[in-house]
């Protein structure tokens, strides 16, 4: 008799044990994975343009579909071994990058090492002889004016854009990227509507300044659950100025306590929806942001982007 009790004793406790542990497993949440976001950047990133030079006759400038105008003509052109371009037409493969939605999406923030930029517009301009691509002579130099903008401001200098170990990054200094290079060339000029650029060489070039501020700096951190966060794309958007900086793996580069930012995070989860936290808020010292991802559609997500 004793026997059975304990037997029918073990059985009710075993299935109580079960009932709580199904229980705890239907209330157990799963964490996000974030997926790669290379495939959404590719699906969305302003598109290269060609725009044909046929001739060194008549106005030198040509017109990119978003209003920057290059002047580049034949004779300041060299191929790959030093020799002139024998003739025309020549090509330019151009990227304009003219809103803080075209920087993200070309994954072109406006820094300069851990500097804030102030930027007008990131305009690439690539140079090439049917499939061959061509560079710009020693000692010369290219004219580009940007779209007209609502507004200029002055200080502002010819920043490129080159490859910092896989990251994108800007310098005022063309010798950063082509030891030995000797600049005396470079220039903005400002008018009330657009700026003028001569342009020392190829590729990303912007009129831009670093951002000057008395105040503080801090760093903000974000913390989200999950798994492979590094896929989490996150930018700042500034408030008085055009700038856009990345948040790589949650922790911001210095920026100036008091200022007015827009965070956007957004990323892709394994079920394949499109998440998004979104805040605007004031820098304050040691920052950190919990993020709330929640469900958008690609679409909004573009639209978010659009509207910073």
């Amino acid at each position: 008799m004793k026997t059975k009790k304990l037997i029918r004793a073990a059985l009710s406790f075993t299935a109580l044990s079960f009932m709580l542990f199904s229980a705890c497993k239907k209330d157990r949440i799963p964490q996000d994975d974030f997926q790669d976001m290379d495939p959404f950047y590719t699906a969305h990133e302003e598109e290269e343009q060609i725009i044909q030079v046929d001739s060194g006759m008549g106005p030198c400038y040509v017109t990119a579909k978003k209003g920057t105008r290059i002047c580049m003509t034949r004779d300041m052109l060299r191929d790959a071994n030093g020799n002139d371009i024998p003739s025309y037409p020549f090509q330019l493969r151009v990227i304009e990058l003219y809103s803080i939605r075209d920087m993200i999406l070309r994954r072109q923030p406006s820094v300069s090492g851990s500097n804030i930029l102030e930027t007008s517009a990131e305009v690439r301009v690539h140079p090439y002889k049917d499939a061959t691509e061509a560079f710009i002579k020693s000692g010369r130099k290219y004219f580009m004016e940007t779209a007209n903008l609502p507004s200029t401001t002055s200080g502002m200098q010819v920043y490129y854009g080159y490859d910092n170990g896989g990251a994108s990054d800007w310098t005022n200094s063309i010798s950063t990227f082509i030891p030995g290079f000797v600049d005396t060339l470079s220039a903005v000029t400002a008018t009330p509507s657009y700026y003028h650029l001569d342009v020392a060489t190829k590729g990303y070039a912007s009129a831009a300044k670093v951002h000057v501020s008395g105040a503080p700096y801090t760093t903000i951190t974000l913390t989200v659950a999950g798994t492979n966060t590094q896929n989490i794309q996150a930018y700042l958007s500034f408030a008085g100025y055009k700038s856009v900086m990345r948040i790589s793996n949650l922790v911001s580069l210095p920026v100036p306590e008091g200022e007015t930012v827009t965070l956007v995070a957004f990323g892709k989860i394994q079920t394949g929806d499109f998440v998004l936290h979104q805040q605007t808020f004031t820098i304050t010292t040691g920052l950190a942001i919990a993020l709330n991802m929640q469900s958008i559609s690609e679409a909004n997500l573009l639209a978010a982007l659009d509207a910073l």
